[in-house]
């Protein structure tokens, strides 16, 4: 049978090996969540860089030019983090690169794999059909936040264990993270505002990020890495 593991952080990941494996990066607070919105709202691709300067140099190509340290908006950028200030209007066809403090970074650590999509729980089932029809190994990376692991992510890493049919998983990380979502899966958005991060969110005014972050499948698309961007499957 095939297996399903969890690392819990984009820290540990060299630990692991995906190479030939399906791997799920998942950044529910906030990175994945804007990505698949910004996807979802008909942007052409999008580019995860690591760092401030190299994001910057998108804008001489006519990108959209995103990113966030420490749960804000970076000054001189055109937007933050912000999956609730994605606008169809302006974000359709056009090319977007960003840069955050975790999620960014722990997308661009999964080359190498079978395939790297971004899973959240605006698509959850959306990733999970993948994964079932597929008969590849599986890696969900959560991206933690600076080297700690979070609740909204092993949340979420949680759910897709919960709900596939056809992986087997013999980790504690991995059973850890079933059972968190097992107590809380009727309960997401509750669950969610407990973390230290949505409290770190929270007291920069973006609470409506959080709701709209712990909405299940109201996206059912999957943002997948090809050549360094991501793109819709």
């Amino acid at each position: 049978m095939k297996s399903i593991e969890v690392c819990l952080t984009h820290q540990q990941l060299k630990k692991y090996n995906f190479k030939g494996k399906i791997v799920i990066i998942i950044d529910v607070l906030r990175a994945t969540s804007t990505i698949n919105t910004i996807l979802y709202n008909g942007a052409q691709l999008v580019k995860p860089v690591e760092t401030l300067e190299e994001c910057k140099k998108y804008r001489d190509e006519s990108y959209i030019i995103m990113a966030e340290r420490m749960g804000k908006k970076v000054p001189g950028f055109d937007y933050g983090n912000s999956p609730t200030k994605i606008d169809k209007n302006k974000f359709e066809g056009r090319k977007v690169s960003i840069a955050t403090s975790n999620g960014t970074k722990a997308i661009i650590k999964t080359k190498g794999s079978k395939f790297s999509i971004l899973g959240s729980f605006l698509n959850m089932s959306s990733v999970i059909d993948f994964i079932n029809k597929n008969p590849e190994d599986v890696l969900i990376v959560c991206s933690g936040w600076q080297g700690s692991s979070n609740t909204e992510d092993t949340l979420c890493a949680g759910g897709i264990i919960c709900r596939s049919k056809t992986h087997s998983f013999i980790s504690d990380n991995a059973i850890m993270a079933k059972e968190l979502f097992e107590s809380s899966k009727n309960k997401i958005l509750e669950t969610m505002m407990g973390s230290s991060h949505a409290k770190r969110l929270s007291s920069n005014d973006n609470i409506r990020d959080i709701e709209f972050c712990s909405k299940v499948d109201i996206q059912p698309v999957i943002p997948i890495l090809r050549d360094d961007y991501l793109v819709l499957m």
